[in-house]
């Protein structure tokens, strides 16, 4: 019995090889580099994980370095955005009125002056190099000559009979204090010591103060050394008030001041 059951499992086998052999007698078409198991076909390869990783690594790599040459030459593309571009932030508190106040003085002449403060500082026994500053400042700014109309009353002012004719006696002209332009001032060279340099960087106070203090001084000297300044206010103020006057119908205007002798 297990005789006949293996011929006829022997004979159902030959029966199913031979009906899967084509009758063409030629062989089947086959794809070169062929991977068994793929019915002859290579299918699409994504990249693995690691792959990816270094891709995207690569594109941080070259956005940074895209980004830090555009920082340093100040040219970026324009649809790249700097990360690193500087933002300020104004936090200022908006201004308050505390008083008003009458101004009765006549701002006749400016003298817009300029002056060169050289100040060094140095510590005892020890070298400038070490510690110690010194700072070369540019300071420009204006002083003006003013004339005070405050005490300007009927006493001093004198008219003629037949209402042509006016005199008016005004205090001296003095001089204002100096305006000092920020924006027009400049530090030209600034030498500090290896110590001061650290003491800096550890919150130490700026003493550009004192050289705006020291500037401002000297430009007040200046103005008053030749008395340019005060002659110049007179005569302006003096051709103000002729003109003023002389538009009221007054055809003689004359202006004297305290310190004259007429």
């Amino acid at each position: 019995m297990i005789a006949a059951f293996l011929g006829t499992f022997r004979a159902m086998s030959d029966e199913s090889g031979r009906s899967g052999d084509t009758s063409t007698g030629t062989l089947p078409p086959t794809t070169p580099n062929a991977e068994p198991g793929h019915g002859g076909r290579r299918g699409l390869q994504l990249p693995g994980f690691g792959g990816l990783v270094r891709l995207v690594a690569l594109l941080v790599v070259l956005a940074v370095a895209a980004s830090a040459i555009s920082f340093v030459a100040g040219w970026r593309p324009s649809f790249l955005h700097n990360p690193f571009k500087k933002q300020t932030i104004d936090r200022s508190e908006p201004a308050v009125v505390r008083s008003l106040e009458t101004i009765n003085d006549y701002h006749a002449a400016s003298a817009h002056l300029e002056v060169v403060v050289d100040v060094q500082t140095t510590t005892k026994y020890i070298p400038s190099w070490l510690s110690g500053e010194q700072v070369l400042f540019v300071g420009v700014g204006t002083v003006d000559s003013v004339v005070s109309f405050k005490g300007l009353d009927a006493s001093r002012v004198t008219v003629s009979p037949d209402g042509k004719s006016v005199t008016i006696k005004l205090p001296t002209p003095t001089l204002g204090k100096p305006a000092l332009d920020l924006q027009k001032s400049y530090v030209v060279a600034r030498q500090r010591g290896a110590l001061t340099r650290v003491g800096n960087l550890f919150g130490g106070q700026s003493k550009d103060q004192g050289l705006y203090i020291k500037a401002t001084q000297q430009m007040s000297a200046a103005a008053a050394s030749d008395g340019q300044l005060v002659a110049l206010g007179k005569q302006n103020t003096t051709a103000m008030l002729r003109g003023l006057l002389g538009a009221l119908g007054y055809t003689n205007v004359t202006v004297t001041f305290e310190e004259d002798k007429k």
